[in-house]
């Protein structure tokens, strides 16, 4: 009698163990995921502390490209042509600029 009770105890004990270990991990995974978050929140932070005119300049630079397109349209569209080699440091250009 007295073995089986141990027998179940040390059963009840283990099943005990596994749910721990189970948790444990299971907090371990979010603990890894939160801290990936802070870190990724964090650096954005500063990046943005750092280089706060950043998004102003990619918009001045986009208007810039979006002008220089206008206007290669307006010579296009005036008749005048370009000749092969402006062409192409013309497409160059608005490449860089666009992206």
């Amino acid at each position: 009698m007295f073995r089986i009770v141990m027998i179940a105890a040390w059963a009840v004990l283990l099943i005990v163990v596994l749910y721990l270990w189970a948790d444990v991990r299971e907090i371990r995974s979010v603990v890894k995921d939160t801290k990936r978050e802070l870190l990724r929140s964090n650096l954005s932070a500063r990046a943005s502390e750092s280089f706060p005119n950043f998004e102003k300049e990619a918009r001045e630079k986009e208007v810039d490209g979006q002008q220089e397109a206008a206007q290669s349209a307006s010579v296009r569209s005036s008749g005048k042509s370009l000749n092969p080699q402006e062409e192409q440091v013309l497409n160059d250009v608005l490449t860089e600029f666009l992206g």
